[in-house]
């Protein structure tokens, strides 16, 4: 199958035209994975993104034995987005290939391209779409951490322990 009938398979581009995405295919070629390979690192600077079209990747914080997945990338899915919205920003996280997996390198110059092409009109919808999943996904993370840790004064008998908010946000995260 080729890169183009992948594409044209992926629900976000359900309603695009195999000429627009040969016209994307054109701009952002595909890249090749292999299994392993470690495509963002932590705290690297952050200036593309990728779009999975095959294979799968997983996303994960910290280090060593303290390291912790917070995400799995399937195709179709956007990874990397910030890339595309913060100038001079870091990676979140780091980011591998659990498998050998193809995906298209987006960058702010592709997605400059959406006002003449529908499937970089499609993507950006996708990735808005994304990007508001992935808020309401740490909203609740954060808010079933503060649930789970009550403040020290509602502990009973316990000697009062301050934790700070970035104390808190690493114990979840497993950031430093």
């Amino acid at each position: 199958m080729t890169e183009l009938d992948q594409l044209s398979q992926l629900y976000l581009f359900r309603t695009v035209s195999r000429e627009a995405l040969r016209e994307l295919l054109a701009i952002a070629p595909p890249t090749r994975i292999s299994a392993g390979q470690t495509l963002f690192t932590e705290g690297a600077p952050a200036d593309v993104a990728l779009l999975l079209i095959q294979g799968r990747l997983v996303a994960s914080v910290g280090d060593g034995s303290e390291a912790r997945q917070v995400g799995d990338i399937r195709p179709g899915e956007i990874v990397g987005e910030q890339g595309l919205f913060v100038p001079g920003g870091k990676r979140s996280a780091r980011v591998m290939a659990a498998e050998r997996s193809i995906a298209l390198l987006l960058t702010p110059e592709v997605m400059d391209h959406a006002a003449q092409n529908p499937a970089i009109a499609a993507l950006e919808q996708h990735l808005l779409g994304t990007l508001a999943r992935r808020i309401r996904s740490t909203n609740q993370a954060i808010q079933m951490a503060w649930k789970a840790d009550p403040p020290p004064s509602s502990q009973a008998g316990a000697a009062p322990k301050k934790r700070t908010l970035r104390a808190r946000l690493s114990a979840l995260f497993g950031g430093g």
